[in-house]
């Protein structure tokens, strides 16, 4: 019966004159998304088309941009053939409906209001158990009269909102195997942002299944971004040597600071314009305003904390969602965890981080050693063809 979807957008109907663009980018990502052709496609100023099926139905759920859809009929602009269509609609199983007309093509016969009557009065004439019900009816039909064609609808599916994935721009995520930052990096490519991903493991301590489960994740984050690359550092060497430390309070700190300086060096090189992370203000020791403070300045770029003031259950809720939480949950070994200090310093200093840095002299050589051998590029895509 269907022969098209109906694509909405939310945001996008605010853009001014760059408005087509994000139409354009919108339009990308659902050939991409829903593998569809160009010229399958019908893109306007404020909607687009695309074919009716199961799957793309299903697949629209992981594109954002979108306000919402809806499987449509289309028909002929005639009014006998709307007419005809219209009754040949199942509207046994509701009690109560509501018509709602446009008329676009403003050579058709009947303005907007007309036809409501017209097409109102034709159901209640022909289908005796419905009465008409302006607010909260059971059923809301819509008809839309263009120039070639007339749309009938009825469903509408709420769409993921925000803005194409790639309208924003690309930054570098920090991604552990928590609950936090897998939430935090959908929230960026909710707002249009291209991620990649950086994860810090240390062999033996960190064993496969933590691998694993980060794959996993970014495997389910690139569903609504297309394609996605994880850069793995093996930060085995840096932290055993950070674990000499004449102060062991300031472990994570000094191990955070240099996470955020192999971030920047990672960052720059790939054009990132930002570094984003998972961070909740005052969840845990790091994640103080001063800790920040003091771990953040190893860094020239800008750094987004999209969760900085969630309440957690809010963060637990969006990974339920979102198909997070089953695989944020998994048991592994994470480098921060394995790491922490039993009192881990809550209020850092700057200038002791420093202190302590100058005393392991052979830091940064270290962290420009395993820049060059250390790390590993995988790259995944929403077909699943992964390379690792």
């Amino acid at each position: 019966m269907f022969k098209n979807i109906l694509i909405r957008f939310g945001e996008l109907s605010l853009k001014g004159k760059n408005k087509m663009n994000f139409v354009n980018i919108l339009a990308q990502n659902i050939r991409k998304i829903c593998n569809v052709e160009y010229k399958d496609m019908i893109i306007q100023i404020d909607r687009i088309f695309i074919p009716f099926s199961a799957e793309n139905i299903n697949n629209l759920n992981y594109v954002f941009g979108i306000s919402s859809f809806s499987p449509v009929i289309k028909i002929d602009s005639d009014l006998s053939t709307i007419e005809t269509k219209l009754l040949s609609i199942d509207l046994d199983k509701y009690s109560s409906f509501k018509i709602n007309c446009r008329r676009k093509w403003k050579e058709f016969p009947m303005n907007s209001m007309e036809l409501n009557q017209h097409l109102g009065n034709l159901i209640l004439t022909n289908k005796k158990n419905l009465k008409v019900k302006v607010k909260d009816a059971d059923i809301e039909v819509n008809v839309e009269i263009h120039a070639d064609f007339a749309y009938i609808f009825w469903e509408k599916i709420k769409g993921l909102g925000g803005l194409p994935v790639n309208s924003s721009g690309k930054v570098l995520h920090l991604l552990s195997g928590g609950i936090d930052s897998p939430v935090a990096a959908l929230e960026m490519i909710k707002r249009g942002v291209k991620v990649n991903f950086l994860s810090f493991i240390s062999p033996p301590h960190t064993d496969e299944t933590t691998i694993k489960k980060i794959k996993m994740i970014v495997n389910e984050l690139t569903k609504y971004q297309i394609e996605s690359r994880l850069f793995l550092f093996n930060y085995t060497d840096l932290m055993n040597y950070i674990g000499l430390t004449s102060n062991q309070a300031y472990k994570i700190v000094l191990m955070r600071r240099s996470f955020y300086r192999i971030a920047d060096n990672i960052a720059k090189k790939f054009q990132c314009l930002g570094i984003s992370n998972g961070e909740n203000l005052g969840q845990v020791a790091s994640q103080t305003l001063e800790a920040m403070n003091t771990i953040h300045s190893q860094t020239t770029l800008p750094i987004y904390q999209p969760l900085l003031t969630n309440d957690k259950i809010e963060t637990i809720n969006k990974s339920e969602k979102f198909n997070l939480f089953q695989i944020s949950t998994i048991k592994a070994c994470e480098t921060c965890e394995i790491f922490a200090p039993n009192h881990p310093a809550t209020k850092p200093n700057n200038e002791v981080a420093i202190q302590l840095e100058n005393e392991l002299d052979m830091l940064k050589e270290l962290e420009k050693k395993s820049l060059d051998e250390n790390v590993e590029l995988c790259y995944f895509n929403n077909k699943g063809n992964n390379k690792y």
